[in-house]
């Protein structure tokens, strides 16, 4: 399991990788992306992103208690010490309350970062609740991350916002599935969205995959952006999320492709054939233009 817990602190930074503002490379007067191109895109990255991020810190708790204390575990039991694994758990309470037993676990992880704790310039208000079912890293397990008054730098999540991941084969193929998503920004804007996609990790390779649901008829994702536009997102060719690219502070997949259609434009969006990098190249009505991630979310 010491690979396991290596792979996922390397890629725990991947699960905020989508939370980035596409600004050109170069500023000339031929680029195709309007300050509207840059929103379209840019909404469907910052959702993905918020929601995963929550859901890496339920990951990061899961990870570091023992299968007895997700089964057994005392009612109302207090988990100390997890910081040190996961410095964004500094400062908040972490409370397991097992219902099921040794052969059925179940139950419900509070972490609580109560009326605010900033960690890293981050300041994280409220719950986040993680309900499971089934042994950790066993095929057929599920948990689901909800929420109660949570918020991010002040972009503020649904109560009703549910992220349930399954466990597909043990412990290196998931489903993720995002109801009800609902995050509002300080100035009042909304994106909605909702998703359906796969992640496989590979620990000998160290990478993380994002893949569209096999045999599935809806998209990737859909929802609505900050300026109330509908758009929908497809996974074209699997993301790949590489380790030693987190390493060199590069949090964009280092390949794959994906397509996100808002109104009557659709954006090609390529990540490159797998060289950690910043660039990313986006094809839109006819045109192409290589541009670079910077983290600024709007």
């Amino acid at each position: 399991m010491k690979i396991q817990n290596v792979v996922f602190k390397s890629l725990s930074g991947l699960a905020f990788a989508g939370l980035v503002t596409l600004a050109s490379c170069n500023k000339s007067t031929d680029s195709p992306l309007s300050s509207t191109d840059s929103q379209n895109v840019n909404s469907e990255s910052v959702s993905d992103s918020y929601a995963s991020e929550s859901s890496d810190l339920g990951n990061s708790v899961v990870s570091n208690v023992t299968s007895t204390q997700l089964a057994t575990g005392r009612t109302e039991g207090k988990i100390t010490g997890l910081e040190a694994k996961d410095p964004r758990l500094a400062g908040a309470t972490i409370t397991i309350t097992p219902t099921g037993t040794k052969d059925a676990p179940a139950g419900t992880i509070t972490i609580d970062f109560g009326t605010g704790v900033t960690t890293n310039g981050v300041t994280r208000v409220g719950q986040i609740i993680l309900t499971y079912s089934g042994k950790k890293g066993v095929a057929g397990s599920t948990r689901t991350v909800g929420y109660n008054g949570y918020s991010r730098n002040d972009v503020k999540f649904d109560n009703n916002m549910k992220f349930t991941i399954t466990n597909v084969t043990d412990s290196t193929v998931f489903h993720h599935v995002l109801t009800g998503g609902a995050l509002t920004f300080p100035d009042n804007t909304t994106i909605l969205r909702i998703s359906d996609y796969y992640v496989t990790l590979d620990y000998s390779a160290k990478t993380l995959t994002l893949s569209a649901t096999p045999n599935y008829t809806g998209h990737s994702a859909s929802g609505t952006t900050r300026a109330g536009k509908s758009y929908t997102m497809d996974i074209t060719k699997p993301l790949v999320y590489k380790s030693e690219c987190a390493a060199a502070k590069v949090f964009i997949a280092a390949s794959g492709t994906k397509s996100i259609t808002a109104g009557l434009l659709t954006y090609t969006i390529d990540y490159g054939d797998g060289v950690c990098d910043n660039t990313v190249t986006i094809t839109v009505g006819g045109k192409t233009v290589t541009i670079t991630a910077s983290s600024n979310g709007n």
